[in-house]
């Protein structure tokens, strides 16, 4: 009998770190899900993603849901949720999804995941409210897995800012429809800023998320996207709701002592090799020491540094240089979880710089709070980077 994680549906980040131990040391394992998780967190719900995709790539294993097959309401609940909907799409060519029963009830979903792509299609009033997730599957045929709100109708990644200023005015216009005039000026004096960081940021993932970290073999599966969220609360429960001391002090620097206060999370997704290993090609080992592994993102971090060459030969950079002058503009909040690092950067105590060497770039341990000391996390596929810009 196969070992099993059984997930909780209420998780927190320390939550998602112990579940990738627990996948990592297993090579067939299975996943109980729950029907939804909570995901009202700072970045939980891709964080969760990548532990996922951790799974997908390394692992034997089925997923088991507790669902009967005749069950519709609940088949529709679980497909049409962002959480399941991302599992669903992407393991449907190469995992089995059976019930407590041991019945496969996979393509019992297909239905209800044809529909939940067409509400992301059209942006519909189906969705969560306050929040937007729009994927792209590199397994599927390219017309059908590659957005239409980020690619064009060649189905190329559009080559600048402004091919996706319509998509990213749709996204901001349904996740803040219940705040419209609350919000309606601050969203619309940073909508040329956050524009351009998704696309930095989804450009990324198109150029260096798709192959292995030799840049040679197409992944499959590989999923990649951008979740966008309003989180609403008062400073003191930002604060309260929150264990991590590096959020706690950025919330107590962003935001005023109004009874509600609001930040724009905005994560940007991959099931890739990840930063370090994309970025080191065939320099990359798995011994690597972490310090070494926090120097390679600075690397990534700074304007013009590559190892990484297009199909012509030129160098594409990370393009996250510009999205910390970006969000160093809005008062914002970084974190990076790839590989085995996790690190953050707040922006109103570390002031974005334009440094003449990427060692000089301060990063932060999730773990330690340390800008010296860090600690060496369980291994993720894939690579995440989530920041929080408030909107008070």
């Amino acid at each position: 009998m196969s070992k099993s994680i059984k997930i909780k549906k209420s998780l927190s980040l320390d939550d998602i770190e112990e579940i990738l131990k627990d996948i990592n040391a297993n090579k067939t394992i299975d996943l109980q899900l729950p029907i939804s998780i909570d995901y009202t967190g700072f970045g939980i719900l891709p964080s969760f993603f990548l532990a996922f995709f951790t799974w997908v790539r390394n692992n034997n294993g089925k997923i088991i849901l507790p669902i009967n097959e005749n069950d519709l309401k609940k088949l529709e609940d679980f497909a049409t949720d962002y959480y399941g909907y991302v599992i669903l799409s992407t393991i449907w060519r190469n995992f089995d999804i059976v019930n407590k029963n041991n019945v496969n009830i996979k393509l019992s979903f297909k239905d209800f995941t044809g529909k939940m792509h067409q509400y992301i299609d059209s942006l519909t009033i189906n969705l969560p409210n306050e929040s937007i997730l729009v994927p792209s599957y590199d397994h599927f045929p390219k017309e059908k897995g590659l957005s239409h709100w980020f690619y064009s109708h060649d189905n190329e990644f559009f080559n600048t800012p402004s091919g996706i200023e319509n998509s990213i005015y749709h996204i901001l216009s349904q996740i803040n429809k219940n705040y419209k005039q609350r919000l309606k000026r601050n969203i619309s004096d940073s909508f040329d800023d956050i524009n351009t960081i998704v696309w930095e940021l989804l450009k990324n993932t198109d150029e260096h998320a798709t192959t292995d970290y030799l840049g040679q073999i197409k992944l499959l599966p590989n999923t990649r996207g951008l979740f966008m969220k309003i989180h609403r609360s008062s400073k003191n429960n930002f604060i309260s709701n929150t264990k991590h001391e590096g959020l706690k002090e950025y919330y107590i620097d962003a935001l005023d002592d109004d009874e509600f206060s609001f930040f724009l999370e905005i994560s940007v997704f991959d099931s890739g090799p990840g930063l370090i290993k994309r970025f080191l090609g065939k320099e990359w080992s798995d011994d690597r020491a972490i310090e070494k592994n926090v120097d390679t993102i600075k690397n990534c971090l700074f304007k013009g540094q590559s190892s990484v060459k297009s199909n012509e030969g030129v160098n594409k950079g990370f393009g996250l240089d510009e999205v910390l002058n970006l969000l160093d503009k809005k008062r914002g909040f970084l974190k990076i979880r790839t590989g085995n690092v996790s690190v953050y950067k707040n922006l109103i105590k570390s002031k974005y710089k334009k440094f003449d060497n990427p060692s000089e770039i301060e990063l932060f341990d999730w773990q330690s709070l340390s800008n010296e000391n860090y600690t060496k996390m369980p291994t993720s596929e894939g690579s995440l980077v989530t920041l929080a810009i408030p909107l008070n």
